[in-house]
């Protein structure tokens, strides 16, 4: 018999999980058993990439298609393995056409092991020695936006989580002890907030290395012309918008380009990103040399630019922005639609941060003015001689509200007489306003902004409406 006398060596834990079967963790196509998955990953705590191989069509057909994955394949094995907590659906092998061999797609396996060895290098490397980019945007473009999302304190939150940062030992810089006000001037620069120059300018790309480092820079210029263009550019060179606190570098995401149709990004198949906002993600990744990029807030455009829906390929937009940079992104609890989008086009581990309380909207000037019309009415509703005259005021005053945009019946105000109308009638218009009013009066609006790590107050809880406070997730 034979004693080991040296200790056993710990065992070795992943840096990241890639999954190339294409289906749950746990089970199959056909049946999938999540919180066993969750209950494992969670105790893994480490990136879980879920790579698709082609099943429904051939290679030749995905690269042709619009869409990308097939609609099947999308359910059982993007969708699926979602749920078990999965990113990155990376296309890495396709049917050939002629053959029906499956082989594999070199630009994608590349691409694979790229973005697997950066989630792993996050596990490895010291907090101290790691690159952050948070990117802020500029949404609707144009509107003196910079630095706004839907339903969140941008800065605030910066803020907050800079301070985070700090504690679990990242160089933030000067940034430390940093007021959000200083935070913001030093960035922005710009009391309208807009895209312009005075926002604080990170870096001048030259033209020639831009070229050098953006491999696609050739394909913008069927859109947008030779660069720099007259986006982020100071007429020599593509401008990159931000701030570097140690680092922690603050960037402004260039604007749609198509300010004046922004969607066409979305629909014309030969759209592209402009220059500047190319040279942003090149900055990012190889000069910045970005460990990951914080997308903050509800949303960029990123995720919108031009390329196929599910499975991208390597000339998609989305796919040759964002690279091998690990992507987290803060994105609304109440918006998981275009959360998915921004999940499975530009391989972004979403992070959801809560929407503000909601109150009712209340009422205002003609509004509350029609209501107490309308109390008025309903007291005086049998009195032949007054009620048909309150009638005409109500009628007037939902006229100059604009509800005859809503109330397609309402009685044009011009020969409108209350006094030539039954009861009956008199009910049926008062009724069909008053509902307009209550809907109008119960609206939800939110209550101020929320701030990433801060719970509402205890005050905003008890004034919210309940339903709100009960679909709030607790994570």
């Amino acid at each position: 018999m034979y004693v080991l006398t040296r200790p056993c060596p710990p065992p070795q834990v992943v840096d990241s999980v890639v999954n190339l079967t294409g289906f749950a963790l746990v089970g199959g196509p056909a049946s999938q058993d999540h919180a066993k998955a969750v209950e494992v990953l969670s105790k893994l705590n480490r990136p879980y990439i879920c790579a698709v191989p082609l099943v429904f069509q051939s290679f030749s057909e995905w690269e042709n298609s619009e869409l990308g994955l097939h609609p099947i394949q999308v359910a059982l094995q993007v969708s699926l393995p979602e749920i078990d907590g999965a990113i990155e659906p990376i296309i890495y092998a396709g049917r050939e056409g002629s053959t029906g061999r499956t082989v594999p797609l070199a630009d994608r396996v590349g691409l694979l092991a790229d973005r697997a060895l950066k989630w792993s290098a996050l596990t490895m490397k010291k907090n101290k020695d790691k690159k952050l980019a948070i990117t802020i945007f500029s949404f609707p473009p144009d509107k003196g936006n910079v630095g706004t999302a839907a339903y969140l304190d941008v800065f605030g939150s910066i803020s907050a989580v800079l301070k985070e940062l700090n504690s679990e030992g990242y160089n933030i810089g000067e940034a430390d002890n940093m007021k959000t006000a200083d935070l913001i001037d030093s960035i922005l620069n710009d009391k309208e907030a807009r895209i312009s120059p005075e926002l604080n300018v990170a870096y001048r790309m030259s033209v020639d290395e831009y070229q050098e480092l953006t491999p696609y820079a050739k394909d913008l210029e069927a859109n947008w012309g030779a660069p720099p263009g007259n986006l982020n550019t100071d007429g020599q060179n593509l401008v990159v918008y931000g701030k570097q606190f140690g680092n922690i570098f603050i960037g402004v995401q260039p604007s749609f380009g198509y300010e004046g149709d922004p969607m066409r990004l979305l629909f014309a198949k030969s759209a592209s990103p402009h220059h500047g906002f190319a040279a942003y993600y090149t900055y990012l990744e190889k000069i910045f040399g970005a460990d990951a990029v914080l997308h903050f807030g509800t949303h960029g455009s990123l995720e919108f630019m031009p390329g196929k829906q599910v499975g991208m390929s390597g000339t998609c937009y989305p796919d040759r922005l964002i690279h091998s940079i690990p992507n987290l992104y803060y994105y609304a609890a109440n918006n998981p639609s275009e959360a998915t989008i921004a999940k499975r086009r530009s391989y972004s581990a979403t992070i959801s941060y809560l929407t503000p309380p909601g109150e009712n909207a209340g009422l205002y000037k003609g509004l509350k003015e029609l209501k107490d019309l309308i109390g008025s009415f309903q007291t005086l509703r049998d009195d032949e001689a007054r009620g048909p005259a309150i009638l005409n005021s109500i009628v007037s005053t939902a006229w100059s509200c604009n509800l005859n945009n809503d109330i397609p019946s309402l009685p044009p105000v011009d020969t409108f007489d209350g006094k030539k109308t039954t009861a009956e009638e008199r009910d049926g218009i008062v009724g069909k306003v008053y509902a307009r009013i209550m809907e109008i009066e119960s609206r939800l609006l939110p209550c101020g902004l929320h701030t990433v790590g801060v719970p509402p107050t205890a005050e905003e809880v008890s004034t919210a409406h309940p339903y709100l406070v009960i679909c709030f997730p607790t994570h």
